[in-house]
C-alpha cells in the first residue's frame, strides 16, 4: 500500500522527551560520508536556561543551539527560545508564537522547525509549525495537518518530518515539510502512537516505538525514504515507549522505557550497511534518558531508575564499538540534549521525582 499522499496543507498531559535530530548524510552510493572522529568529551562548565523548565525541544542548525518551549508543573508552559552561540559562548533570548510543551523538533539547512505540542493545563494540542531562520533571526510559520502533541520529528535533506502524537487519542498522521521548496504533504504511520522516537540517517528517516495504549507500547518501526518518499517497516526487538533517538555513521539508535522492565538500559542499533539489529546496554540501567550524537560518539544521559536520578553519560564510539562514561554536573532526567559543531549542551530538566524541580542547568561538553 503506498501509504504517501500528496494533501495540501495551507492527552493526557504527560512528559516528553524531546530532542535536536540527529542525521548523518548519504553520498550518491548510498554509504555515509565521512564522520567526524572523536575519542572522548570534555566538561567545559555550566551556564544557564533563562528560565528553568523541562518537555524542552531542542535542535541546532549552524553554529546556533535552541531550547524552545517547555513545562513546569502542573499548569506553566514557555514559549521562550534560549539561542546559544557555540563560536562566541553568547546565549540571546527569542519566542515561539505560543506557549507549549512535549514538541518536536528538527532541522534542514539554516532552518529549525518547532511542531506541535500541548497546553499546559488544558486538553488543547497545537498545530503550529514556528520556523527559525538561523541566518536572519526570523521567524516564519506553518501548519500542521492535525494538532497534536508529543510527537517526534526528523529530518533528512530538505524534509522535515513530524510524526505521530497524541490529539485526544493517539495519531498515525506524518506531515512532511520541504524546506526547500515550502511544499507540505501528509503520510500515515503504520500505527497510531505517541512518545516515539524520531532520527534520521542515510536520507532515511525512522520512528520507533510509542505507546499506542495506557502503559501499552509498540515496537515497530516506520522507515521514510527521502529520496522517493516510499516507507517500509522493521521493529525493535521489545514494546518500548518515551523513545528517544539518534545515528552516526551508518547506525540509527534507540532507547527508552521497555514493557518488559527486566530490559530497562537496553539500547536498540541498526546498521543501515547490513540491515541488521543488535543491541546493547547502558553502563546503569535507567530509562527517561536523553540521546544525542556528535561525529562518531553516541551519548545516553541522565535519566531514572525507581527512585534514583542518573548523572552518568554513557558515551558509545561507533568506531570502536567500545563504551565509555562522563558525569553531568548534576542528576537529571529529561533533558534536551543538542550538538553542533564538536559540542554538546545538555539543557533543563527535573531533579527529583517530584515536578516542580525543574532546573534551568545547562551542562556544557567538547568532543576530542
Amino acid at each position: 500500500m503506498n501509504r504517501f499522499a500528496s494533501v495540501s496543507v495551507v492527552l493526557i498531559p504527560a512528559i516528553a522527551l524531546l530532542l535536536g535530530s540527529a542525521s548523518c548524510k548519504k553520498s550518491k552510493e548510498e554509504t555515509t560520508s565521512p564522520t567526524t572522529e572523536y575519542s572522548k568529551i570534555v566538561y567545559l562548565g555550566t551556564t544557564h536556561l533563562s528560565q528553568a523548565r523541562y518537555s524542552i525541544a531542542g535542535s541546532s542548525a549552524g553554529n546556533k543551539i535552541l531550547f524552545a518551549g517547555g513545562f513546569k508543573g502542573p499548569n506553566t508552559d514557555y514559549n521562550t527560545v534560549d539561542i546559544y552561540d557555540i563560536v562566541s559562548g553568547n546565549w540571546t533570548v527569542s519566542y515561539l508564537s505560543e506557549s507549549r510543551f512535549g514538541l518536536a523538533a528538527a532541522a534542514a539547512g539554516n532552518k529549525v522547525f518547532f511542531g506541535g505540542g500541548m497546553v499546559a493545563g488544558s486538553a488543547q494540542n497545537s498545530g503550529t509549525v514556528d520556523i527559525y531562520d538561523v541566518t536572519t533571526g526570523g521567524w516564519t510559520s506553518a501548519v500542521l495537518s492535525q494538532a497534536r502533541g508529543v510527537l517526534a520529528a526528523a529530518a533528512a535533506g530538505n524534509l522535515v518530518v513530524f510524526a505521530g502524537g497524541y490529539a485526544g487519542g493517539y495519531s498515525d498522521v506524518v506531515d512532511i515539510y520541504n524546506a526547500g521548496t515550502g511544499e507540505q504533504t501528509t503520510s500515515h504511520l503504520s500505527g497510531a502512537r505517541s512518545y516515539l522516537g524520531g532520527t534520521a540517517c542515510m536520507n532515511k528517516i525512522f520512528f520507533a516505538g510509542g505507546m499506542i495504549g495506557n502503559a501499552i507500547y509498540s515496537k515497530d518501526v516506520d522507515v521514510f525514504d527521502a529520496t522517493n518518499s516510499q516507507w517500509s517497516s522493521s521493529q525493535l526487538s521489545t514494546e518500548t515507549g518515551m523513545v528517544v533517538g539518534c545515528s552516526s555513521g551508518s547506525k540509527v539508535f534507540f532507547t527508552g522505557d521497555p514493557q518488559d522492565a527486566s530490559l530497562i538500559g537496553r539500547v536498540e542499533i541498526y546498521d543501515l550497511n547490513t540491515n541488521h539489529w543488535t543491541t546493547d546496554m547502558v553502563s546503569a540501567p535507567r530509562d527517561e534518558m536523553s540521546a544525542v550524537s556528535v561525529g562518531n560518539l553516541v551519548l545516553f544521559a541522565g535519566g531514572e531508575h525507581g527512585s534514583i536520578i542518573s548523572d552518568i553519560i554513557d558515551i558509545y564510539n561507533v568506531t570502536t564499538g567500545k563504551w565509555s562514561t562522563a558525569k553531568l554536573s548534576s542528576p537529571r532526567k529529561y533533558m534536551s540534549a543538542v550538538a553542533a559543531g564538536n559540542m554538546i549542551l545538555f539543557g533543563g530538566g527535573l531533579t527529583t521525582l517530584n515536578s516542580s524541580d525543574v532546573t534551568s542547568t545547562v551542562d556544557i561538553f567538547k568532543a576530542q
